[in-house]
Protein backbone atom coordinates (compact mmCIF):
# COMPACT_ATOMS: atom_id res chain seq x y z
CA UNK A 1 0.00 0.00 0.00
CA UNK A 2 3.13 2.48 0.60
CA UNK A 3 4.33 1.77 -3.05
CA UNK A 4 1.45 3.60 -4.06
CA UNK A 5 0.84 5.81 -1.11
CA UNK A 6 0.42 8.97 -3.06
CA UNK A 7 -0.95 7.88 -6.27
CA UNK A 8 -3.54 5.73 -4.12
CA UNK A 9 -4.85 8.08 -1.16
CA UNK A 10 -2.77 11.19 -1.84
CA UNK A 11 -3.71 12.40 -5.19
CA UNK A 12 -4.87 15.47 -5.01
CA UNK A 13 -3.02 18.19 -7.16
CA UNK A 14 -0.95 14.85 -7.99
CA UNK A 15 0.44 14.82 -4.64
CA UNK A 16 2.26 18.13 -5.36
CA UNK A 17 3.45 19.77 -2.03
CA UNK A 18 2.37 23.30 -1.06
CA UNK A 19 4.76 24.62 1.38
CA UNK A 20 3.12 27.70 1.82
CA UNK A 21 0.24 26.17 3.21
CA UNK A 22 1.91 23.79 5.65
CA UNK A 23 4.35 26.55 6.76
CA UNK A 24 1.61 28.42 7.49
CA UNK A 25 0.04 25.78 9.95
CA UNK A 26 4.03 24.11 11.36
CA UNK A 27 5.96 27.05 11.96
CA UNK A 28 3.58 28.33 14.66
CA UNK A 29 3.57 24.86 16.47
CA UNK A 30 7.60 23.98 15.82
CA UNK A 31 8.41 27.13 16.59
CA UNK A 32 7.85 27.63 20.53
CA UNK A 33 9.60 23.89 21.05
CA UNK A 34 12.41 23.84 18.63
CA UNK A 35 13.73 27.90 20.23
CA UNK A 36 16.30 26.32 21.98
CA UNK A 37 17.72 24.22 19.67
CA UNK A 38 20.70 24.54 17.87
CA UNK A 39 20.79 26.00 14.26
CA UNK A 40 23.86 23.94 13.13
CA UNK A 41 22.91 20.74 14.36
CA UNK A 42 21.58 18.25 12.15
CA UNK A 43 17.27 17.46 12.12
CA UNK A 44 16.45 14.07 11.01
CA UNK A 45 12.42 13.87 9.96
CA UNK A 46 11.24 9.81 10.06
CA UNK A 47 8.53 9.41 7.94
CA UNK A 48 9.47 12.92 5.59
CA UNK A 49 6.53 12.14 3.21
CA UNK A 50 6.47 14.84 0.56
CA UNK A 51 9.17 17.14 2.85
CA UNK A 52 6.51 19.25 4.07
CA UNK A 53 8.10 19.47 7.83
CA UNK A 54 11.78 19.71 6.81
CA UNK A 55 10.62 22.78 4.55
CA UNK A 56 9.33 24.32 7.99
CA UNK A 57 12.75 23.32 9.70
CA UNK A 58 14.50 24.88 7.06
CA UNK A 59 12.11 27.78 6.93
CA UNK A 60 13.25 28.26 10.59
CA UNK A 61 16.79 28.26 10.42
CA UNK A 62 17.97 24.55 10.35
CA UNK A 63 21.20 24.11 7.86
CA UNK A 64 21.35 20.42 8.05
CA UNK A 65 18.47 18.29 7.60
CA UNK A 66 17.57 14.27 6.59
CA UNK A 67 14.53 12.50 5.80
CA UNK A 68 13.59 9.31 5.54
CA UNK A 69 10.08 7.49 4.18
CA UNK A 70 9.04 4.09 3.07
CA UNK A 71 7.24 5.26 -0.07
CA UNK A 72 9.05 5.69 -3.54
CA UNK A 73 6.46 8.09 -4.63
CA UNK A 74 6.65 10.44 -1.88
CA UNK A 75 10.35 10.00 -1.56
CA UNK A 76 10.67 11.13 -5.37
CA UNK A 77 8.61 14.17 -4.22
CA UNK A 78 10.72 15.27 -1.20
CA UNK A 79 14.01 14.83 -3.13
CA UNK A 80 13.04 17.61 -5.93
CA UNK A 81 13.55 19.98 -2.64
CA UNK A 82 15.21 17.93 -0.50
CA UNK A 83 17.92 15.25 -2.35
CA UNK A 84 19.26 14.13 0.92
CA UNK A 85 16.01 12.36 1.57
CA UNK A 86 16.42 8.67 1.52
CA UNK A 87 13.45 5.69 1.16
CA UNK A 88 14.54 3.26 3.69
CA UNK A 89 12.44 2.15 6.82
CA UNK A 90 12.24 3.82 10.38
CA UNK A 91 14.08 1.64 12.05
CA UNK A 92 16.46 0.78 9.40
CA UNK A 93 17.91 4.69 9.62
CA UNK A 94 17.93 4.63 13.40
CA UNK A 95 20.01 1.52 13.68
CA UNK A 96 22.56 3.31 11.18
CA UNK A 97 22.67 6.29 12.73
CA UNK A 98 25.50 7.55 14.89
CA UNK A 99 25.42 7.63 18.38
CA UNK A 100 24.56 11.28 19.73
CA UNK A 101 24.04 12.55 16.26
CA UNK A 102 20.74 14.90 16.42
CA UNK A 103 19.60 17.47 18.00
CA UNK A 104 15.85 17.50 16.61
CA UNK A 105 13.96 14.19 15.39
CA UNK A 106 10.40 14.71 13.99
CA UNK A 107 7.79 11.94 13.32
CA UNK A 108 4.50 13.62 12.15
CA UNK A 109 1.49 11.60 11.13
CA UNK A 110 3.78 8.46 11.35
CA UNK A 111 2.94 6.72 14.92
CA UNK A 112 -0.25 6.04 13.87
CA UNK A 113 1.18 3.77 10.95
CA UNK A 114 2.85 1.29 13.47
CA UNK A 115 1.80 -1.45 15.89
CA UNK A 116 2.87 -1.89 19.05
CA UNK A 117 5.96 -3.67 18.95
CA UNK A 118 7.02 -1.16 16.04
CA UNK A 119 6.14 1.40 18.48
CA UNK A 120 8.42 0.22 21.04
CA UNK A 121 11.30 -1.02 18.73
CA UNK A 122 11.48 3.16 17.54
CA UNK A 123 11.14 4.98 21.00
CA UNK A 124 14.36 2.21 21.84
CA UNK A 125 16.29 3.76 19.23
CA UNK A 126 15.29 7.06 19.33
CA UNK A 127 17.26 7.75 22.52
CA UNK A 128 21.05 6.96 21.58
CA UNK A 129 20.71 8.59 17.85
CA UNK A 130 19.77 11.93 20.13
CA UNK A 131 22.57 14.60 21.60
CA UNK A 132 22.50 15.46 24.99
CA UNK A 133 18.74 17.50 25.15
CA UNK A 134 17.93 16.89 21.96
CA UNK A 135 14.48 16.70 21.47
CA UNK A 136 11.42 14.32 19.84
CA UNK A 137 8.53 16.11 18.55
CA UNK A 138 5.26 13.94 17.34
CA UNK A 139 2.23 14.72 15.85
CA UNK A 140 -0.32 11.79 15.77
CA UNK A 141 -4.24 11.54 16.12
CA UNK A 142 -5.65 12.02 19.61
CA UNK A 143 -7.34 9.30 21.15
CA UNK A 144 -8.62 11.60 23.64
CA UNK A 145 -10.84 13.44 21.30
CA UNK A 146 -14.56 12.70 20.58
CA UNK A 147 -13.91 13.26 16.86
CA UNK A 148 -10.75 10.92 16.38
CA UNK A 149 -13.18 8.40 14.50
CA UNK A 150 -12.43 9.86 10.38
CA UNK A 151 -8.83 10.82 11.51
CA UNK A 152 -7.81 7.55 12.92
CA UNK A 153 -9.86 5.14 10.31
CA UNK A 154 -9.77 7.32 7.15
CA UNK A 155 -6.70 5.91 6.44
CA UNK A 156 -6.64 1.77 6.13
CA UNK A 157 -2.76 1.94 7.14
CA UNK A 158 -3.57 3.48 10.65
CA UNK A 159 -3.24 1.06 13.31
CA UNK A 160 -2.18 2.27 16.42
CA UNK A 161 -3.85 5.34 18.31
CA UNK A 162 -2.13 7.45 21.27
CA UNK A 163 -3.53 9.85 23.91
CA UNK A 164 -1.47 12.53 25.63
CA UNK A 165 -1.59 9.87 28.86
CA UNK A 166 -0.16 7.33 26.72
CA UNK A 167 2.38 8.93 25.24
CA UNK A 168 3.88 10.17 28.86
CA UNK A 169 3.85 6.71 29.45
CA UNK A 170 5.92 5.40 26.17
CA UNK A 171 8.16 8.70 27.31
CA UNK A 172 8.84 7.85 30.46
CA UNK A 173 9.40 4.19 29.76
CA UNK A 174 12.00 5.16 27.39
CA UNK A 175 13.30 7.58 30.51
CA UNK A 176 12.47 11.30 27.95
CA UNK A 177 11.82 13.60 30.07
CA UNK A 178 10.23 17.91 30.10
CA UNK A 179 7.90 15.73 28.16
CA UNK A 180 4.48 18.07 26.71
CA UNK A 181 1.54 17.55 24.70
CA UNK A 182 -0.76 20.30 23.17
CA UNK A 183 -3.57 20.50 20.28
CA UNK A 184 -2.23 22.07 17.25
CA UNK A 185 -3.16 25.64 16.96
CA UNK A 186 -5.48 27.32 14.52
CA UNK A 187 -3.19 29.92 13.22
CA UNK A 188 -5.63 31.74 10.92
CA UNK A 189 -6.09 35.19 11.48
CA UNK A 190 -9.53 35.61 9.57
CA UNK A 191 -12.58 37.08 10.64
CA UNK A 192 -13.51 32.96 9.66
CA UNK A 193 -10.53 31.52 12.08
CA UNK A 194 -11.25 33.93 14.60
CA UNK A 195 -15.33 32.52 14.84
CA UNK A 196 -13.36 29.36 14.42
CA UNK A 197 -11.29 29.21 17.45
CA UNK A 198 -13.98 30.98 19.50
CA UNK A 199 -16.69 28.53 19.02
CA UNK A 200 -13.29 25.80 19.67
CA UNK A 201 -12.80 27.06 22.92
CA UNK A 202 -16.59 26.87 23.83
CA UNK A 203 -16.49 23.17 22.70
CA UNK A 204 -13.44 22.26 24.56
CA UNK A 205 -14.93 23.56 27.50
CA UNK A 206 -18.03 21.69 27.28
CA UNK A 207 -16.33 18.31 26.21
CA UNK A 208 -14.54 18.97 29.85
CA UNK A 209 -17.30 19.25 31.49
CA UNK A 210 -18.62 16.09 29.86
CA UNK A 211 -15.79 14.34 31.76
CA UNK A 212 -15.62 15.78 34.61
CA UNK A 213 -19.39 14.72 34.64
CA UNK A 214 -18.92 11.00 34.06
CA UNK A 215 -15.56 10.62 36.01
CA UNK A 216 -15.39 13.88 38.16
CA UNK A 217 -11.92 14.48 36.27
CA UNK A 218 -11.32 17.19 33.44
CA UNK A 219 -9.27 14.69 31.62
CA UNK A 220 -6.21 15.91 29.69
CA UNK A 221 -7.93 19.11 28.38
CA UNK A 222 -6.55 17.75 24.85
CA UNK A 223 -9.34 16.73 22.62
CA UNK A 224 -8.76 18.22 19.32
CA UNK A 225 -8.52 15.49 17.10
CA UNK A 226 -4.99 15.50 16.10
CA UNK A 227 -2.49 16.88 18.86
CA UNK A 228 1.20 17.04 19.14
CA UNK A 229 3.93 16.47 21.82
CA UNK A 230 7.32 16.59 22.47
CA UNK A 231 10.08 15.12 25.12
CA UNK A 232 13.93 15.77 25.87
CA UNK A 233 16.59 13.48 26.19
CA UNK A 234 17.71 13.81 29.68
Amino acid sequence: MYSRYVSAFKARNGGRPDYAFSDGKLLPQLEPWVRDVPRDGICLDLGCGNGNVLHALCTLGFQHLEGVDLSAEQVAIARAEFPQVEQMDIAGKLRSAARNAYGLITLFDVIEHQSKAEILEIFGLLRPCLAQRGIIIVHCPNGDSPFVGPVQHGDFTHETILTPASARHLCTLFEFTQFEAKEPRNTSSSLKGAFRALGWRGLRNLIRLCHIVETGAAGSGVVSRNFMFKAEKG
